[in-house]
């Protein structure tokens, strides 16, 4: 350290920072600005006011930004629950439209079948295998429901109570193989037995069967339950007839129908748990 302060090096150095404070001096005393301390002050506490300056504007910045991210936030949160009360009010809008829609659909049954007695219940499941084709309700023998009562919409039938419990019960379906309901042609009167046929079933058609090879029929024909045995009630609609075909033996005929109702699309049906028989 000694041999430094001896060095050329060092001695330029002191000369170099004499000559600058110098001539600080002589400006400051010629433009009769501040002191040369008053200036080295300055020098060393500008950086420090322009960093200061820095973290309070940064900051500002940042404590705004948090209050804008929490005004944001609320109103976010208040935007979502808004969103959920008009989902739920349009939930609460389609239940009672299709409650509305049930109510008449009772008030049409019972006007056009005032022997009905029934309840109202409400589809919860279904098991579709190929020849098996059920649905299940959520009402049972607690709600008055047996075996054999017929399940019904507005349009028409949709199968029959074959099992149930006391909560819940199974219908088969007119598209089940297990399926067979007596029949009636509304124009003509024909006879026939709602049948089960795979290819029909499996395009969501139904077949009447057993009909005489005189028969004739027209596209769109009615055809209703029978009533005959007193099993089902008479006068409600399973399908309207498509066209008309020869069983492969030859002796009797048979009758493609659309059926009145589509079984896959129903929510809710009518179970039909008296009536007056016409047997």
């Amino acid at each position: 350290m000694k041999a430094f302060l001896k060095t050329r090096t060092f001695i330029a150095i002191c000369i170099a920072a004499v000559m600058l404070l110098c001539m600080m001096v002589l400006d400051t005393a010629a433009h009769g600005h501040m002191t040369i301390f008053e200036n080295i002050a300055g020098t060393l506490i500008t950086p420090v006011q322009n960093f200061c300056s820095t973290v309070l504007k940064y900051g500002g910045n940042l404590v705004r930004a948090y209050t804008d991210y929490e005004e944001l936030e609320a109103e976010n949160a208040k935007l979502k629950n808004e969103l959920a009360s008009a989902a739920q009010l349009i939930r609460d809008a389609e239940g009672y439209a299709n409650e509305n829609k049930s109510l008449k659909a009772m008030l049409g049954i019972a006007e056009e079948h005032a022997d009905f007695e029934f309840a109202t219940c409400l589809v919860v499941g279904s098991d579709q295998n190929g020849y098996s084709h059920t649905l299940t309700l959520n009402k049972g023998s607690a709600d008055g429901l047996k075996k054999k009562d017929l399940v019904m919409t507005a349009d028409g039938v949709v199968g029959y109570i074959n099992e149930l419990g006391l909560t819940w019960s199974k219908v088969t379906t007119v598209l089940d193989s297990s399926c067979e309901i007596g029949a009636i042609v509304t124009r003509t009167q024909d006879v026939g037995v709602l049948d089960w046929d795979y290819a029909l079933s499996e395009q969501g058609l139904l077949k009447l069967a057993y009909l005489n090879t005189g028969v004739v029929l027209n596209s769109g024909d009615a055809v209703e339950t029978s009533g005959v045995g007193g099993v089902f009630p008479k006068g409600v609609l399973l399908g309207r007839v498509r066209e008309l075909k020869t069983e492969s033996h030859g002796i009797s005929q048979y009758a493609v129908l659309e059926p009145a109702v589509n079984v896959d699309a129903v929510s809710t049906v009518f179970v039909i748990t008296n009536f007056e028989s016409e047997s």
